[in-house]
């Protein structure tokens, strides 16, 4: 039985404050969430920045992942990527307290070269950090999904692996992948997007073709994109209605409208 709200179902793509989205799903009703929340750290999405205090933006954030964790299904995975920082706050202030539901926390890296370093006193901060919550010890997980070649095909044991229908290795807890640039064809109007390549790799890992997905900032669509892509459903919050618009318009044509993608004058 689809545990779904109709209205999301008929639309997907929600202008509405994600917390509110959250509010309105059953418990146990999402078979994966992948959340990219703003870092506070003063980035504008068109003409508005939601940077706050440090401690009420944990506050928020902590909020946001009980909410996340009630609604996620017991086989679920939730990926939230985002500085440091921030997730190691979740991490001791919530996740990892005697009454959290969380049953298993890992900390994955994504790293991308970065040109240009913000301080001449340490060194160059070129990762995000993601962290793989889940509910129980039985959360679905496809390794043949994200599948990448063995480093040694010819070894025995590989071959054995190939022969048992393995795909290839499971990819590290770290992976290297390019910022979309503003010469990247994936770049659109949004001010900070997540590469396509590193929003797939967590989404398929976790999910299989019909399940749902919660996106839970919508953003540039990319996220949704890679949903509609591999068959997955998935549901989407966005406050700015510029991006709402840019969401939709991208998901129909199935490409990123002229209108809507990144010019030097933007």
């Amino acid at each position: 039985m689809n545990k779904i709200p109709k209205a999301f179902q008929k639309q997907p793509v929600q202008h509405a404050d994600i917390m509110d989205v959250l509010k309105k799903l059953p418990d146990n009703s999402i078979d994966m969430i992948y959340g990219d929340p703003d870092y506070n750290v003063n980035i504008v999405y068109d003409g508005r920045n939601y940077t706050t205090k440090f401690d009420d933006y944990i506050s928020w954030y902590i909020n946001l992942t009980n909410e996340c964790m009630r609604v996620l299904k017991n086989d679920g995975n939730i990926m939230m990527m985002n500085y440091s920082q921030p997730n190691a706050h979740l991490r001791v202030k919530c996740l990892e307290i005697p009454e959290s539901p969380a049953y298993m926390v890992e900390e994955y890296i994504w790293v991308y070269p970065y040109n240009f370093g913000m301080s001449k006193k340490k060194f160059t901060r070129a990762h995000r950090s993601i962290l793989h919550i889940t509910k129980s010890k039985d959360n679905r997980f496809y390794r043949n999904n994200v599948a990448e070649p063995y480093k040694n095909p010819k070894d025995k044991r590989v071959l054995k692996l190939k022969a048992e229908g393995s795909r290839g290795r499971m990819p590290y807890s770290w992976f290297e992948n390019n910022l979309v640039k503003n010469v990247s064809k994936e770049k659109t109007i949004h001010a900070a997007q997540i590469p396509k390549a590193v929003s797939k790799k967590l989404i398929y890992a976790c999910t299989e073709p019909g399940d749902t997905v919660l996106v839970l900032f919508g953003g540039s669509g990319s996220e949704c994109e890679v949903c509609v892509e591999g068959d997955r459903k998935f549901i989407t919050a966005e406050l700015q209605k510029k991006y709402v618009n840019l969401i939709r318009a991208r998901l129909r044509k199935g490409e990123i409208p002229k209108e809507y993608r990144w010019k030097k004058s933007n």
